[in-house]
């Protein structure tokens, strides 16, 4: 019985310890899984079999390939080393604990070479795994990174890992040097070698049945201990990463306010959601969504990596009074033991101020580099507005400077709280005119010539800065030859900063009423088109759960388009002064929407200008800061974001910030006006600004400003172009 371990003694008191030890794993994992259940959340919930597709691939890319982790390539390596290793290496301890049915399978065919192999491999893999084990003890006692969370779990963790892979390499060396070698294991072979001329076979002996079952033992405990540590990871990152949202990005959940059971966001653990607690117990404590949050950065209060781990904390104190093993009724009741769920008041506790204190709920500026920067896919800021919307629709908590952005939304329609018949005053001055889709579709078939809606958002009508903005892209679309025309009066705010508040009240009303007017005149056959990232997101992403289906394009993608087609050419020889530019990401273009390429091919079409990277750029920008209604708030708390921003932008030395959305122009037009009368501005520009600005005057331009300046004009009149053949 057993001969693969027959020199093992008491060996079948092995798989007792470790088939006990995975009944404790099991059981400790039910009682988390009696907290998710216990949750009534309002939205919907992932299915468990939907979307198999985009779920596998995910799985394969953020939890096998591990692409996210290899961003820091050196803590990709290092969790690289100890994860694949560790993976490779429970064949072995499957093999112990199954009798050694693993070992005799694989060694029955090619006489025994699979087997071979395999040992070969283990043994290559301990090392390496030992290697990264001490490269982790490395950074978390000397280099100590100041995103790592330094605790005795993440110590003991390690020390466990370690010493898993330790005992089994060096048991199987004594094992070696005392009985002989085995085929494969070349490592343990070349270590034994030496101890046979030196060592007692019986100290041998001695030392590789201790080894052995310190193995058993270390096993055995990291199963027990797992269930109740941060590295419970290894388990739940691999679901975690399935049932990740595929929804767009942007796209906040939908929240139908007509119920009479509805409850207005997140208050507590029980209006979570199960996948929103299983992101608590997939949290590695990584720290790279604290190393990506601007509002942490800056010293703000907000840190998403705690507020995660509090989530979690706040779960595991819901166990308590819960038995590992859940008793029957009546036995519960004889003996007055404690309900097979949580206590009602336990997951009643509010979330603000116990997980994340309540000036943190609000720091947030939803740029989503959190949740770009988390390698195991956690949602931060769905939860985030979440909280938002529980206090300001059951609370009417929130700050005071949002009432009035909240009064102007729904009485104006925007939330400078301008009237709206002052929507059409950008386009004066303009050598043409700019067509409301009313007057369009007062002409017979008008509409059917329509080519685009120019969607002109709130901050380009309102905003003296960026009227300019939109009377530079009125200026391209005219210049192409584009048959455009635009709401006027009609348009209204989009809703975005409602949403972002926390007021989906206010922006369901908002929204639905522009989702009517877009459809009464047809706009889901034809082509959006904004300068606005804020409302191309909400448009495209969320009008969908309102009824409303629309083809949405930025700016710098149609413009883009232009290019290429060639309808807009620019000017080889041109009288505005090109010089160095660069280019502030806009988040919700980038992270949410993945438009990166687009505003650089266009700033790249403007001869003689040079592109200068910012070190946070594309996917890994840094906000302005105005997003999430912080446009709207103030910023007391440490640095403002716009400033540090600025920093970054002045220390490329360009001459320009391009920008490619109403509110970065508006943060990063302020911040340079700061630096500038600081001096910090002087120090730092090295070249002259487009259009004429001096040396060491850095400016902000969209790039539709900058590319208004070098287009050629159309040579053909409106009256007179022929249609394009497509």
């Amino acid at each position: 019985m057993f001969p693969v371990f027959a020199d093992v003694p008491l060996y079948p008191f092995a798989i007792v310890v470790f088939w006990g030890a995975a009944a404790i794993f099991a059981l400790a994992m039910s009682r988390h899984l009696r907290v998710f259940a216990a949750a009534r959340p309002a939205q919907p919930q992932p299915r468990p079999l939907g979307q198999i597709g985009p779920r596998l691939v995910g799985l394969v890319q953020y939890a096998l390939i591990q692409t996210r982790m290899f961003r820091d390539w050196r803590a990709g390596l290092m969790h690289a080393g100890i994860f694949w290793g560790f993976v490779l290496l429970t064949i072995g301890t499957a093999n112990i604990v199954t009798g050694g049915v693993i070992e005799t399978i694989v060694s029955a065919p090619f006489d025994g070479l699979l087997w071979k192999g395999i040992s070969a491999m283990q043994n290559v893999v301990a090392v390496i795994v030992i290697g990264s084990i001490l490269w982790a003890f490395e950074r978390r006692l000397i280099s100590r990174p100041r995103r790592l969370t330094f605790n005795r779990d993440a110590l003991l963790i390690l020390g466990m890992i370690g010493g898993v892979v330790a005992t089994e390499l060096l048991a199987e060396t004594f094992e070696f040097a005392a009985h002989g070698d085995q085929p494969g294991a070349f490592v343990s072979a070349a270590l034994a070698g030496p101890l046979r001329s030196t060592v007692p076979v019986a100290i041998l002996n001695d030392l590789f049945v201790v080894l052995w079952w310190a193995h058993i033992a270390l096993v055995a405990a990291f199963l027990v201990y797992l269930p109740f540590s941060k590295h419970l990871h290894i388990a739940t990152s691999f679901p975690n990463i399935w049932y990740r949202k595929l929804a767009p990005r942007g796209e906040l959940p939908a929240m139908d306010l007509e119920r009479e059971d509805a409850t207005f966001g997140l208050k507590s653990l029980q209006d979570l959601g199960w996948k929103d607690l299983l992101d608590g117990f997939t949290c590695t404590e990584c720290g790279r969504c604290q190393d990506a949050c601007p509002a942490h950065a800056t010293g703000k209060p907000l840190n998403p990596k705690a507020f995660i781990m509090g989530i979690r904390d706040m779960s595991v104190e819901a166990e308590h009074g819960l038995d590992l093993i859940p008793n029957n009724p009546i036995v519960r009741e004889t003996y007055a033991l404690a309900g097979a769920a949580p206590e009602a008041s336990r997951m009643a506790a509010p979330i603000v101020d116990d997980a994340i204190p309540y000036d943190a709920v609000w720091d947030c500026v939803t740029c989503g580099a959190c949740v770009e920067a988390c390698p195991v896919l956690i949602e931060h800021v769905d939860k985030i507005v979440g909280l938002r919307r529980n206090l300001v629709l059951e609370e009417s908590r929130f700050p005071v400077e949002l009432t009035g952005a909240f009064r102007g939304m729904e009485g104006q329609g925007n939330p400078w709280g301008q009237p709206a018949s002052t929507r059409t005053d950008w386009t004066k001055g303009l050598p043409f005119a700019v067509p409301t889709v009313a007057a369009v579709a007062a002409e017979p078939g008008g509409l059917d010539e329509l080519e685009v809606l120019y969607w002109v958002g709130c901050a380009a009508a309102f905003d003296e800065r960026n009227k300019r903005v939109a009377r530079a892209f009125a200026t391209c679309l005219n210049a192409a030859g584009v048959r455009f025309a635009i709401l006027g009066q009609e348009e209204s705010c989009t809703g975005d900063p409602a949403r972002r508040m926390g007021n989906d009240y206010v922006f369901q009303i908002l929204a639905s009423g522009n989702v009517e007017t877009l459809n009464r005149y047809g706009m889901g056959r034809r082509t959006i088109v904004t300068a606005c990232p804020h409302c191309f997101n909400t448009i495209a992403n969320e009008y969908g759960q309102l009824g409303g289906a629309f083809t949405v394009v930025h700016h710098s993608v149609y413009l883009q388009r232009l290019l290429d087609e060639g309808r807009l050419r620019v000017q080889e020889e041109s009288a505005a002064a090109a010089g160095s530019v660069t280019f502030h990401d806009s988040c919700y273009m980038t992270r949410y929407n993945g438009v990166v390429a687009a505003p650089r091919d266009v700033l790249g079409a403007v001869p003689g200008l040079e592109l200068r990277e910012m070190e946070k750029n594309g996917k890994n920008t840094f906000c302005c800061g105005a997003g999430g209604g912080r446009m709207w708030m103030e910023e007391t708390r440490g640095t403002r974001i716009n400033t540090e921003r600025t920093r970054q932008a002045l220390d490329t030395g360009a001459g320009t910030v391009a920008t490619s959305c109403p509110f970065c122009m508006t943060m990063m037009k302020d911040g340079l006006a700061d630096a500038d009368a600081s001096g910090a501005m002087a120090a730092s520009a090295s070249g002259a600004a487009l259009a004429g600005a001096g040396a060491g005057v850095v400016n902000a331009r969209d790039i539709a400003e900058i590319l208004a300046d070098v287009i050629q004009p159309d040579p053909i009149p409106a009256g007179r172009r022929l249609p394009v053949l497509q």
